[in-house]
């Protein structure tokens, strides 16, 4: 079955999704195409501190208290970044056969490690973890090789509606933002069902 993911590496529900995700994937058989856009290109690159306000705080209780109820751990890093960089870095990856390992590996650097994913130094020790090769990864980000590739996934978001993230489509039903595990296993099932 195939599932389309729209997703940014800032979003911790985005984060929860992938872990869920890659659970489903051993369960059903699963094309994911995994769609990066940027939510919000106006955050520097060196990141921005995050405000204590009363609404960031409860936001910042409902996405750990999400994450507890299926025994992920979140660790919300304090601050927002750009993640355009890391988002083309995704694409490079896909090219070279590793994306699951940079995706995770982008997602663990901010949400559990608390790393600017913003910085290239940074992204650039994602991917060689992720077994790509640095220089070529480096020259691809230097060059915004992958600069387009982002922009059409920002253009085909707007053309399917995509107000937010994590959006998925299971084949082309929508499902929009955090779901439980179980919510998922369960419109996986139904959609397989009725294909």
């Amino acid at each position: 079955m195939k599932i389309t993911v729209f997703y940014d590496y800032i979003c911790p529900f985005c984060y929860l999704t992938a872990t869920r995700l890659d659970a489903l994937s051993r369960e059903f058989d699963l094309e994911i195409d995994w769609k990066g856009v940027e939510i919000h290109p106006e955050f520097p690159p060196q990141g921005k501190k995050l405000s204590k306000s009363i609404k960031s705080l409860k936001r910042v209780a409902i996405i750990k208290d999400t994450a507890l109820e299926e025994g992920e751990g979140v660790k919300l890093p304090g601050f927002v970044t750009n993640s355009r960089l890391s988002l083309e870095a995704s694409e490079f990856a896909k090219t070279m056969n590793r994306f699951r390992e940079f995706h995770h590996g982008i997602y663990e650097a901010y949400f559990v490690k608390g790393q600017n994913i913003g910085d290239m130094n940074i992204i650039l020790q994602v991917g060689e973890k992720a077994s790509l090769e640095k220089t070529a990864l480096e020259e691809c980000l230097k060059n915004r090789t992958m600069y387009d590739r982002i922009e059409e996934n920002k253009k085909e978001a707007g053309k399917n509606s995509v107000l937010g993230v994590p959006t998925l489509f299971l084949e082309r039903f929508p499902v929009h933002g955090n779901q439980s595990l179980e919510t998922l296993r369960k419109l996986i099932r139904r959609a397989i069902e009725k294909s």
